[in-house]
């Protein structure tokens, strides 16, 4: 009678073990996606002999069914001075609505089916003597990699997206009167 009341009590537990893992396999979970390929092209804020201030936005969405959390996110720029010394890039990224002056992304609760604007800001420096026109007429491609640390019901990860800045439109920036940012 004992081996049987074990058995059924063990039977429960693992069958509600079974539905509980069901359930939560049904609820899904966050899907954050950084939207590249819908970047905007590059715009100068700010110019100065030895330095260009530029910017981008791209667009992210949370194509999962539960709420999701990007809690990072941070940029790798490809460029190193054995492929071309003439400029040294830094970046940051914010979201769109809270730009900020320090290198801090500020964490951003993304609910299911929604997606807001992050803001890309480079500072390009001239070096090795050049100034700002001079260090950008002979910039190549660049490739950058954006990266966002989200998390959403499961366990942390990490989304990576790589796209490109052409030479053409750095240069383009130099031409670019109107689009400064005061």
């Amino acid at each position: 009678m004992i081996l049987f009341l074990i058995k059924l009590v063990l039977g429960i537990v693992i069958l509600g073990v079974l539905v509980v893992a069901i359930y939560i396999a049904k609820q899904g979970d966050a899907k954050i996606e950084l939207k590249t390929t819908e970047r905007t092209k590059v715009g100068k804020t700010a110019e100065k002999e030895d330095r260009i201030d530029f910017s981008l936005d791209i667009p992210y969405v949370n194509n999962g069914t539960q709420e999701g959390t990007i809690l990072d996110a941070y940029l790798r720029i490809y460029l190193p001075e054995e492929q071309y010394d003439g400029i040294l890039l830094r970046s940051k990224v914010n979201l769109k609505d809270v730009l900020r002056g320090d290198d801090y992304f500020e964490a951003v609760l993304v609910p299911a089916g929604t997606g807001k604007t992050m803001v890309l800001r480079f500072e390009a420096y001239a070096r090795n003597g050049k100034n700002i026109k001079e260090a950008l007429s002979a910039m190549p491609d660049v490739d950058v990699a954006l990266f966002a640390d989200c998390r959403g019901r499961g366990k942390l990860y990490t989304v990576k997206e790589i796209f490109t800045i052409s030479a053409t439109e750095m240069r383009n920036l130099l031409e670019d009167k109107e689009s400064a940012v005061q």
